[in-house]
């Protein structure tokens, strides 16, 4: 349930018409700008400006791209195309990308966090990264 919940409110609906015969199917997908890295073994606190680096998460096939439009400017993941899945595991989602788990997810309104010191199999770490986005 809190899968359908995810996708049902992080996804942004584009190409709608009313006319379904003539159009190609619906995308569905959903943008996301980080806005702030913390922690690290030496305890970060980066922050960033809006669509610095943009994460579109694409429903129909799967797929997660990553674009950073500031030159040296990183963080999380380099650019690029990358699969993904959310899975529930113990009534909490979790985000795997290219089949590794990255993290736990929590999406509220316009923000959307991913906290990797939470592991699936219910372990604490504590010098990963949570990383906050926002639309």
């Amino acid at each position: 349930m809190r899968k359908i919940a995810f996708i049902l409110l992080s996804l942004v609906f584009v190409n709608c018409s009313i006319d379904s015969d003539s159009q190609p199917p619906t995308q569905t997908s959903a943008k996301w700008s980080l806005i702030q890295a913390i922690g690290g073994v030496a305890g970060s606190n980066m922050v960033y400006s809006q669509n610095q680096i943009n994460w579109t998460f694409n429903e129909v096939n799967a797929t997660l791209i990553v674009e950073h439009n500031t030159a040296g400017v990183s963080d999380a993941l380099d650019p690029g195309t990358y699969d993904y899945s959310i899975q529930t595991i113990a009534n909490d989602d979790f985000l795997f990308i290219d089949d590794v788990e990255y993290g736990s997810i929590v999406i509220t309104g316009n923000r959307f966090i991913i906290n990797q010191n939470i592991a699936s199999d219910g372990s604490i770490i504590t010098d990963k990264f949570e990383y906050r986005f926002a639309r």
